[in-house]
């Protein structure tokens, strides 16, 4: 078990926060804004792409958020994200590695979504974290691996390879 002293359990709060903020970004907007929570060079991985940067982590939600208003039923798509397993390890005061789990739930149409079978994908899951000079720590490097996928259209044009 590891141990904390005051400063490294505040920082270790405040990296639990920033994972919070990108599951409720990806859930309540469908990530628009989540480029807010990264550093200006960022590397975010999905599936097999790599986006570097504000503008392309954003366009690449913003090209989702359209797939998603011409392709699902009544332009709209309900997920929950859900965070397991959290494990935080302090590089140095100004940075960090997170690893977690990623179960995401997922339906096209509003809420409630009916007939759900299971989650729509499983993924292990990293951030490397660099604290900035506004004293925010923010995501350096996303990147996840698939563990299981279910059978939904939207999430596997972007994760699946081809």
């Amino acid at each position: 078990m590891r141990k904390f002293d005051q400063e490294s359990a505040v920082a270790a709060l405040e990296l639990q926060q920033l994972v919070a903020e990108w599951t409720h970004e990806l859930d309540a907007n469908g990530g628009v804004q989540v480029a807010a929570l990264c550093t200006g060079d960022c590397n975010y991985v999905i599936g097999a792409t790599t986006y570097r940067g504000h503008a392309a982590i954003t366009q690449f939600y913003v090209d989702r958020g359209e797939r998603v208003r011409t392709q699902q039923r009544d332009g709209v798509r309900t997920q929950r994200h859900t965070v397991s397993g959290l494990r935080i390890s302090l590089t140095d005061p100004s940075h960090a590695e997170l690893a977690f789990l990623v179960v995401n739930y997922s339906a096209e149409g509003k809420a409630p979504a009916l007939n759900l079978v299971g989650p729509t994908i499983i993924a292990d899951a990293q951030m490397k974290c660099a604290r900035e000079g506004d004293g925010l720590c923010r995501s350096a490097e996303f990147t996840s691996q698939p563990v299981c996928i279910g059978n939904d259209p939207v999430l596997n044009a972007t994760v699946v390879k081809k």
